[in-house]
């Protein structure tokens, strides 16, 4: 850059002659007492400068613009075609719904007196100690269908026994004292058969080997997630260097929604009907799950939805006949929630933590050559509140760190993820709040040595697809790839714009629109430009060119200050009008969109090519209004200079060169 503009700088030749060079002090004082006949006077139908945000490089750095330009181009040929918004994660709209929960108190009058490790269940020390001896007595239960137990009973359960025939019991323990205690468990018990499945399958040399841990939450947008989550954001952007989704967008309301597509590639309406209201709905078995296919290919599977009242398959739709993967937790949570009082507790310990174990168990308890696919998903602390999911976070970031210790995940393909935004809470009523509820957290983290070896080449893909347009339909494709890996040439190979499933370690296309990935206009957080015109636009204008003169200010004994003479063009990048216009579902289904509602539009992206005197510099910059916060953010690396500079600049180049772009010297005017 400083080359390129020493070349458009002609230097003045050395002043010879003293008269010489009594001119030219003359002219350039003349000039200085000139500046002020370029400042624009306010006129009176003027809307009044915003507050004004200035994105640098590094904070207090005004020594030039931004790398990391946040600048949107307008749609030319090779540009994406769907621009994603940049939220702001503690924007002043929406930040004030979110604050520190209460703390989870589960640790009443004692700790709990019993505990399983290793698949063995013991009876702590610390209760023998404080009660005496003490006797349990362990009631199993197990799955007839997705409304009825079986139940067996283990009296006198010796200390340190192993726990077998299902993954669910009840312990009630009486003690020498006279004191009683029980509580519910959950661990793995693994299934022969799964084991004898796995060491049958037929080995595919396409096959990548990798077991697949799902672990999702209910109801948080990406920002939620970093906000309410931040240890484990940390941990798994920084440790294990997971790539996070920026434009995963969802297609439709609810769960199901999210869950189908991934575990299908197609919507509830387009698979056979399971609404189970209705007298010939099917069960979700017809579905064609994903896990069939990874158990097919010798993995152990497991589903661990934390609730049963509201399942995912079974509150709407009519739920499995048979039991759909070999660990099912339906059956442990149908117990919890007609036993427990709180069920954010289990015994003394957090439900959150029960649930994070038993994914934990599964890697555990399963010979390493068993390859495994879990998919979990958390609602407790997640669905019904903003705030009291941060209440696991400490836990979850302990155990994705044993995972990651304990070295399962050198060889799985992790994917933390949410199925939606909030969608009851205040927050839903704001333009930001409704951009949110449609883009979800979804992270992917591949073991190092596959993403540095065989999967080199997806890896770099997966980067740049973080930036584009991606769905549920997607990670199907992207688990199927799991299951017979590509070949480099195969991953080379752009997706076609009219395939709606498309998998994420090869190229998205660049020209991808809602409607080709399947995402209907009222979920579809694409923007779109539109022209822009009237007395906002010239606020906004004036706001940039006040940015560029308090960028010279320090040096206004060089650099004339700037007005603005002309908007040569304005473009404003707004949500549509379907997605502002969208108020909730009309059926019980959530098929039907309701368009009823009149969101505010709180924020856009503006695109403005301005001119301004003196000197005649022509300028292109985007720039983030917030309507609502009367606020605009300008970053510096988002405005460019687009006419040549000439020599009007010559003064500063050698003290600050950054300044080049906004400087005019006085005896260039």
């Amino acid at each position: 850059m400083l080359r390129r503009l020493r070349q458009q700088v002609i230097r003045p030749r050395a002043l010879l002659a003293p008269m010489v060079a009594m001119v030219f002090v003359v002219v350039w004082v003349m000039k200085a007492e000139e500046k002020a006949t370029f400042e624009m006077e306010p006129e009176r139908d003027l809307l009044p400068l915003p507050a004004i945000v200035v994105v640098r490089k590094n904070p207090g750095d005004s020594s030039g613009p931004s790398q990391t330009s946040g600048k949107i181009q307008m749609s030319k040929a090779g540009e994406q075609t769907c621009r994603i918004p940049k939220l702001d994660v503690n924007d002043p709209v929406v930040i004030k719904f979110f604050s520190k929960p209460p703390p989870l108190t589960c640790y009443r009058a004692e700790k709990n007196w019993a505990f399983v490790e290793d698949g063995r269940f013991y009876i702590s020390d610390a209760a023998i100690r404080v009660h005496g001896p003490i006797k349990c007595d362990l009631l199993r239960f197990w799955r007839v269908s997705d409304a009825q137990l079986e139940t067996d009973i283990v009296r006198n359960v010796k200390n340190g026994s192993m726990i077998e025939k299902s993954d669910y019991f009840r312990a009630g323990c009486a003690a020498k004292d006279g004191a009683e205690w029980g509580n519910l468990f959950a661990t793995i018990v693994p299934v022969p058969a799964a084991i004898d499945r796995a060491r049958a399958a037929e080995k595919i040399a396409a096959a990548t080997g990798l077991n697949v841990y799902f672990l999702g939450f209910d109801s948080l947008s990406s920002l939620t997630f970093q906000r309410k989550l931040k240890r484990a954001y940390n941990f798994l952007t920084k440790e294990l260097e997971a790539v996070v989704l920026q434009g995963y967008n969802i297609v439709g309301d609810g769960t199901p929604q999210a869950f189908i597509p991934i575990l299908t590639a197609q919507t509830e309406v387009e698979l056979p009907m399971t609404r189970k209201r209705f007298a010939d709905a099917n069960y979700v078995d017809v579905y064609p799950m994903i896990w069939r296919n990874y158990s097919q290919r010798g993995h152990a599977t497991l589903y661990a939805e934390d609730s049963a009242a509201v399942g995912t398959f079974t509150y709407r739709l009519k739920g499995f006949k048979k039991q759909p993967t070999d660990h099912y937790m339906r059956t442990f949570f149908m117990k919890t929630e007609k036993e427990l009082v709180d069920r954010k507790c289990i015994g003394s310990e957090p439900q959150h933590v029960a649930w994070f174990r038993y994914g934990e168990d599964f890697f555990d308890r399963y010979p390493s050559e068993v390859n495994k696919f879990a998919l979990m998903h958390h609602s407790q602390l997640s669905h019904d509140d903003l705030n009291t999911v941060a209440l696991a976070d400490k836990d979850f970031t302990a155990h994705l760190r044993r995972m990651r210790d304990k070295g399962h995940l050198n060889n799985t393909l992790l994917i933390v993820m949410a199925d939606h935004g909030h969608r009851f809470a205040k927050l839903r009523e704001t333009h930001q709040g409704q951009v949110e509820e449609r883009l979800p957290f979804f992270s992917i983290a591949l073991p190092a040595a596959f993403r540095e070896g065989r999967g080199k080449l997806a890896w770099a893909n997966l980067k740049a697809n973080a930036q584009r347009l991606t769905t549920p339909f997607d990670i199907h494709a992207t688990l199927m790839d799991i299951l017979s890996w590509p070949t480099d040439e195969q991953l080379a190979v752009t997706g076609k714009v009219e395939q709606r499933s498309l998998s994420l370690w090869r190229p998205i296309p660049l020209e991808r629109t809602c409607e080709e990935a399947g995402i209907e206009a009222h979920w579809c957080t694409c923007l779109n430009w539109e022209t822009a015109e009237g007395p906002e636009v010239n606020m906004v204008a004036r706001a940039v060119v006040q940015v560029m003169n308090d960028e010279t200010e320090p040096e206004r004994k060089l650099c004339a200050r700037l007005r603005l003479s002309k908007i040569e063009e304005a473009k404003r990048l707004v949500s549509n009008d379907e997605m502002l216009r969208y108020k909730n579902v009309k059926d019980a289904d959530g098929f039907v969109p309701d368009l009823g509602g009149n969101t505010q539009l709180a924020f856009a992206t503006y695109q403005l090519r301005i001119r301004t005197e003196p000197g005649d510099a022509l300028y292109e910059v985007t720039l983030r209004y917030d309507i609502k916060e009367m606020r605009v953010t300008v970053d510096l690396g988002a405005i460019s200079h687009i006419n040549a500079y000439g020599d009007r600049p010559h003064c500063i180049i050698d003290k600050n060169y950054f300044l080049a772009a906004y400087c005019i010297c006085y005896d260039k005017i």
